[in-house]
């Protein structure tokens, strides 16, 4: 099955069940009807941004990237680390209790609109610009992408011959999938391997820290198990990427998300534009390796980052 034919056929919507706590056939990023008390305007010109972040490395790193940046612009900016996966930040912006989150282009777009044909980093960028609604908005998209892959050791993949996710479905019936708790109900987790590549997985293990993956994956504990491209741990592993030949997983270039209100801020949207501009997905992997193996904080391999392209 095509992942075209897999989306318009809704599989992938009734996997996204997250999507019915705010309500059944309720888009997440719609307008509150009773703001919080003293939240509006709080990021309009001039006003205070906080940047919520996903609980992972990179997310975090990202969100001091947009706070530091603005902060050296005169915003009076704030980063507000592991708010939690999607359904939750998503929220939170929603209720105003932050104004920024950094985002993955095609994994968004997935979420807020399983049936959207686009798949060009510049096409997903346009439709997120339609689908956000009026309460949101998307600022430029970076060269930098950090795309989700399916991984597995070199030497698993000679033994067994699996090199694309085309090929899972001969191994899947006796091997476990690896991967954050919030894949199994993922468009481009379980339920798309099943549906897309034939590969329905004896088991899922979930996993929130990155060297317990590793760990398990290499030692044969788990067969299969998801990563980010911007992982150093694939290269320093030797680990094999899968090819998704169906584009199972659309393109994932970062893009701010943010309210209305901070996009009527200048000095914020310039100062998180001209990161965009210079972010590179090699910038995203070298400052991932300085938190998860050099034990710097998110905090400063973003301040040593901006420093070296003067814009902090």
């Amino acid at each position: 099955m095509k992942r075209r034919t897999f989306l318009t056929l809704g599989a992938a919507a009734a996997a996204v069940v997250p999507l019915s706590a705010c309500g059944a056939n309720t888009n997440p990023l719609a307008p509150t009807t009773s703001p919080s008390p003293g939240a509006t305007g709080g990021a309009a010109a001039g006003g205070s941004v906080v940047v919520g972040s996903a609980n992972f490395t990179e997310s975090m790193v990202l969100a001091e990237l947009y706070a530091q940046a603005m902060l050296a612009r005169g915003v009076d900016a704030s980063a507000r680390h592991g708010i939690g996966s999607r359904e939750v930040y998503l929220r939170a912006l929603r209720d105003r209790s932050v104004q920024m989150v950094p985002e993955y282009g095609g994994n968004l777009l997935q979420y807020l609109d399983d049936e959207n044909p686009a798949a060009t980093p510049e096409d997903i960028a346009a439709a997120l610009a339609e689908v956000v609604g009026p309460d949101l908005a998307v600022l430029e998209v970076a060269e930098a992408a950090n795309q989700d892959v399916y991984c597995v050791t070199k030497a698993y993949s000679d033994a067994q011959g699996v090199t694309s996710l085309a090929d899972l479905h001969k191994i899947a019936a006796n091997a476990v999938l690896g991967g954050p708790a919030e894949l199994k109900d993922r468009a481009y987790g379980p339920p798309g391997l099943e549906a897309i590549y034939r590969a329905k997985f004896k088991e899922f293990r979930t996993y929130d820290a990155l060297a317990v993956k590793v760990r398990d994956l290499t030692s044969g504990t788990i067969q299969v198990a998801t990563f980010f491209t911007t992982d150093a741990a694939i290269k320093d592993n030797q680990l094999v990427m899968l090819a998704d030949p169906e584009v199972m997983i659309l393109p994932q270039p970062v893009i701010p998300l943010v309210r209305a209100e901070v996009k009527n801020n200048a000095a914020a949207v310039d100062a998180v534009n001209a990161v965009q501009a210079e972010l590179r997905t090699d910038d995203l992997i070298a400052m991932n390796k300085n938190v998860d193996s050099d034990r710097r904080s998110p905090a400063e391999a973003a301040a040593a980052w901006l420093k070296g392209k003067g814009l902090a």
